[in-house]
């Protein structure tokens, strides 16, 4: 991600439509996320956790409303930040996301419609660290991301977004996907599965001990052929390859500590 390209021009018609960004210590990133996102005409709102970096202060210089809450989780987090955004549709944007000029255009044209859908999918290209761009034909993980809050809002679950949507309504698929850069390098990546699968372990209801067990001994290998094969980690080569064995060992790793959790109990090995 280039955190320095120059702003794209302003659209020639505003939409009601409220970006939403959650950040913390994203000085590096932000800065083009907002950027790819200006052109859209809508509100950008940040809700910041307590960066100690420029996070804010670049938010703040493209124009974007920032407010502070501590940080309760993936789902709280988005739900506090719903309530601060002036237009009841409201994107869901990550700090480490991009978006293209073809998704602006698609988005800006539905919107603009007389009826626009109020519920829509967007889709996620993986972008590999050291990569640029995501592989020709790489999959793409899909998510409502783009909703009207009045009839979908996220669930209070610290592990996840998941919406509470209380309407019968097909969603609308976007074309055009969200370049994804979730992980800036490999150490980045294994202190977010590091910190995700803990926090997962901690807040996730309990399990019995003997399918722990069991997904434990086959959690590592049914994820990596999962992620490398059906996801087609495969077309991103080495850092592909690299990019599903890290992802399996989360998985692993996540099944490790709820087991731990259960045998274990956190207060117990405090107290140790």
């Amino acid at each position: 991600m280039d955190g320095n390209s120059p702003p794209g021009p302003p659209p020639a018609q505003s939409i009601a439509l409220t970006v939403l960004i959650r950040t913390l210590n994203e000085a590096d990133r932000i800065g083009a996320t907002i950027r790819s996102a200006l052109p859209l005409g809508g509100e950008i709102v940040i809700v910041d956790s307590g960066s100690k970096d420029a996070t804010v202060e670049i938010a703040q210089s493209l124009g974007a409303k920032v407010f502070s809450h501590p940080w309760p989780g993936f789902g709280p987090q988005r739900h506090w930040g719903e309530d601060k955004c002036s237009h009841d549709l409201v994107f869901s944007l990550d700090a480490d996301e991009i978006l293209t000029e073809q998704l602006v255009a698609e988005i800006r044209a539905i919107l603009l419609r007389p009826m626009a859908p109020r519920l829509m999918i967007v889709r996620k290209a993986m972008i590999f660290p050291h990569h640029q761009e995501p592989p020709p034909l790489g999959f793409c993980h899909e998510q409502i991301l783009i909703y009207d809050r009045r009839i979908a809002r996220t669930g209070p679950n610290p592990n996840w977004d998941k919406l509470d949507i209380t309407v019968d309504e097909a969603p609308h698929t976007l074309r055009n996907p969200i370049w994804h850069y979730s992980f800036r390098n490999w150490e980045h990546a294994t202190a977010k599965w590091n910190y995700t699968t803990q926090l997962a372990a901690d807040t996730q209801p309990k399990r019995s001990r003997l399918p722990l067990v069991l997904r434990l001994i086959f959690e590592f290998p049914a994820a990596f052929l999962k992620f490398y094969f059906l996801r087609r980690y495969c077309l991103g080569g080495v850092d592909g390859f690299t990019m599903a064995m890290i992802t399996a060992f989360g998985r692993f790793l996540r099944i490790a500590k709820m087991l731990e959790n259960l045998d274990h109990p956190p207060s117990s090995r405090q107290a140790g």
